[in-house]
């Protein structure tokens, strides 16, 4: 018979916090895969607009990057900053999107607002005791109370017999949560971080914080730190405490110490509004009066890409970067991919390869709605369907703007196989060719959005087709 803990495990997995379950699951499966590439991460993050977007955002700003070197595609962003350190943004990113989605309330507020700045200053804590992995450090502090989390997202009734008991004399949180709930919310913590195998690091830490090593304590001092801040202010006897017991163990000044712990609390309302979770950045305590001044700006999120320019040349000055060091065949095919659906501004993008012989088209890696499914429909064959259009592309090397209304004898070769796969919208197309054989094709198109293709995109998309060529000659074709 399942207990009370079990029940609301699997209510939260379930349907409390489906979204951070998926997204939890989607970037641990690469993570724990052996033989996992920045290119499998980089697939995972580019199926979400709303993930990418915030991602480059992250990746972009002083706090992650602060000798600000320009990052403009998701595949170049793991490579730079590192497969964990993009991992562990995911995850957070994850975090808030499904609490700021729940029915939210000034306690889940309270919670996310700790939770994000006990992680910027754990992380900046391991980086001061010399850690290796101060990403990992960061996630197991956002995640250390992901029990009162979860619970807050969505209480209910439940939510207020528990804030009403609390305030009775004789009562602790911890004694209010067993007579409301039958456990604790740090046991939820612990259950919730068993299931869905998040962190060793966090997992270790809630089992035995008393047998905390330097790196949880800079999880379980970070919390202390930001609970701290929040009920007494930065001047308190009590920050002061923490401080000092930071200061003993990083080997640092206190004084010096308290200013970079106080930046951080700036650090961590930036980033917090980043992730959208705008309620929590202005609940994060500043020193002395201080108040956020301006939000950072929420990456604009569309699902249809419009044409943005700048970008293509960003994403294009990149490409040329990458093509004089190494960099393999995925990586460069990925960042091509997200220059024209991001840049030019399509629905739908995807690259083909052909086989050796040419005679069989696949799918090999798909941006735009339903991504994953169209890459696995896009599958041609020459012997069983000798008349496809794109055939003919990569026999002719050939580049072409697709549209049956204006050319009517394009219409033959858009056969059944292709009609089912894609319609009879307008696209466009191109070889894709190394060292004078073509090996596969891209194709682009804005049918989803029923928006129209025009000249200035088909001159972006060719000149895009055109760069991946000669950089994959100069790279690969040697």
């Amino acid at each position: 018979m399942s207990t009370p803990l079990d029940q609301w495990i699997a209510r939260i997995s379930d349907k409390e916090m489906p979204i951070f379950g998926k997204t939890v699951q989607a970037i641990v499966n690469v993570s724990e895969d052996d033989l996992a590439s920045a290119s499998k991460l980089a697939k995972v993050v580019l199926q979400d607009a709303s993930l990418t977007a915030k991602v480059l955002k992250l990746v972009n700003s002083i706090y992650y990057n602060p000798a600000r070197t320009s990052i403009s595609t998701v595949s170049r962003a793991v490579v730079v900053m590192g497969f964990q350190s993009i991992r562990n943004i995911c995850l957070s990113i994850g975090l808030v999107d499904s609490l700021v989605t729940g029915n939210a309330k000034d306690q889940l507020t309270k919670e996310l607002a700790r939770a994000i700045h006990s992680a910027v200053q754990a992380r900046e804590m391991s980086l001061l005791m010399g850690d290796k992995e101060p990403e990992e450090v960061f996630v197991a502090s956002l995640l250390h109370n992901i029990g009162d989390l979860a619970f807050w997202c969505n209480a209910g009734d439940d939510g207020d017999r528990l804030l009403d008991l609390i305030e009775k004399p004789g009562y602790t949180p911890e004694t209010a949560q067993q007579e409301v709930l039958g456990f604790e919310l740090d046991e939820l913590s612990l259950g919730l971080v068993k299931e869905w195998g998040i962190n060793q690091l966090l997992e270790d830490t809630l089992e035995n914080p008393d047998k905390a090593g330097r790196r949880g304590k800079s999880v379980i001092l970070a919390h202390e730190l930001a609970e701290a801040t929040e009920q007494h202010g930065w001047g308190s006897d009590e920050v002061k405490e923490v401080v000092k017991r930071v200061a003993d163990i990083a080997q640092v000044k206190e004084d010096k110490l308290m200013l970079e712990m106080q930046n951080n609390a700036r650090e961590a309302a930036t980033i917090a509004s980043v992730y959208g979770a705008a309620n929590a950045a202005q609940a994060i305590p500043l020193p002395g009066k201080e108040k956020l001044q301006k939000l950072a700006d929420v990456p604009k999120i569309n699902e249809f890409p419009d044409p943005d320019p700048m970008l293509q040349l960003r994403i294009l000055r990149e490409l040329s970067q990458i093509a004089e060091k190494k960099a393999d065949f995925n990586l460069i095919m990925e960042m091509v991919m997200e220059g024209v659906h991001r840049g030019v501004g399509f629905d739908r993008t995807l690259f083909c390869l052909a086989t050796p012989d040419r005679n069989v088209i696949y799918g090999k890696f798909a941006l735009g709605r339903d991504s994953v499914r169209f890459t696995e429909q896009f599958r041609f064959n020459r012997v069983v369907d000798p008349n496809n259009l794109f055939f003919r592309i990569l026999d002719k090397k050939a580049e072409l703007w697709v549209d049956a209304e204006r050319n009517a004898a394009l219409k033959p070769m858009l056969t059944p196989p292709i009609q089912q796969t894609i319609g009879l919208k307008p696209f466009f197309v191109s070889c894709i060719m190394v060292k004078g054989k073509s090996i596969g094709i891209i194709y682009a198109d804005r049918s989803l959005s029923s928006r129209s293709l025009d000249e200035d995109s088909y001159s972006s998309f060719k000149h895009f087709s055109s760069e991946t060529g000669m950089i994959l000659t100069q790279r690969l074709g040697k």
